[in-house]
């Protein structure tokens, strides 16, 4: 049985190889409509499809329908809120690093997210479901190397070097003691109450992590994708939204 910590500390240090994307970053910056249009794609997915599936799907799971709509459209709402704040408010001057900010934050939240699917698989002593094989693995590396990415890109249009690059990407490291908070959880509580906790705080996260990464899509990635008025950034969010699709095909 492969250990939880193994796991968690994979999740946690994976988007950290996006650094490798500095080594290409004329590419980036010359080729602007296909890296961000790619994306925005990906980012759709994650955010739009992968985020509000899971605030949709755990609905049923609460057993009391008006308690799982307030906890998502709170969820909902901070994430707006978050989102507005940073990429229209006083507290970011900069453009670059408004979006970069949020990418961040967005990162953060997913990490948070996964390493709390990850260790829901852990809970209560029951031998783990995680498969572990040569597919699956090269597809979470894939799948958090372009999480890091929306990361990356950002940081090198902003003009960032890699070391404060690789300080910010640091939040991905959220994934591991989030991969512990479903069996403390479990000891913590007992009965219908527990079992609520268990949904409710990963759709919480999830619906936060919808409409962050909504606005950044809208706010942040589209207008740089379309900045240079081509016509082949709609392609290059379909690829981008096909390819991580592809991916959690096989991670999920």
């Amino acid at each position: 049985m492969t250990d939880l910590a193994v796991l968690a500390i994979g999740l946690g240090v994976f988007p950290l190889a996006a650094l490798l994307i500095y080594s290409l970053s004329d590419f980036v910056l010359d080729h602007r409509e296909a890296v961000w249009g790619f994306l925005g794609g990906a980012l759709a997915f994650l955010a739009v499809a992968h985020a509000m599936a899971a605030v949709l799907v755990n609905k049923s799971l609460f057993g009391d329908p008006p308690l799982a709509i307030t906890v998502a459209l709170i969820g909902l709402l901070v994430g707006a809120g978050i989102a507005w704040l940073l990429l229209e408010g006083p507290f970011v001057r900069t453009e670059p690093s408004r979006i970069l900010l949020v990418a961040v934050m967005f990162l953060g939240l997913h990490s948070l997210a996964d390493g709390l699917v990850l260790g829901k698989d852990f809970v209560g002593g029951v031998v783990p479901t995680v498969p572990v094989d040569g597919v699956t693995v090269t597809a979470t590396v894939a799948h958090r190397f372009v999480e890091g990415s929306l990361v990356v890109v950002p940081a090198i249009w902003a003009a960032w070097k890699a070391r404060p690059t690789f300080a910010v990407l640091l939040v991905s490291l959220a994934s591991i003691p989030a991969a512990y908070v479903p069996g403390w959880v479990f000891g913590a509580y007992g009965g219908s109450l527990r079992a609520l906790v268990q949904v409710a705080i990963p759709t919480f996260i999830a619906a936060i992590e919808a409409t962050l990464g909504l606005l950044l899509l809208v706010r942040g990635f589209l207008p740089i994708a379309t900045a240079d008025r081509g016509t082949r950034w709609p392609w290059w969010i379909a690829v981008g939204f096909i390819a991580i699709s592809l991916v959690h095909f096989f991670v999920e």
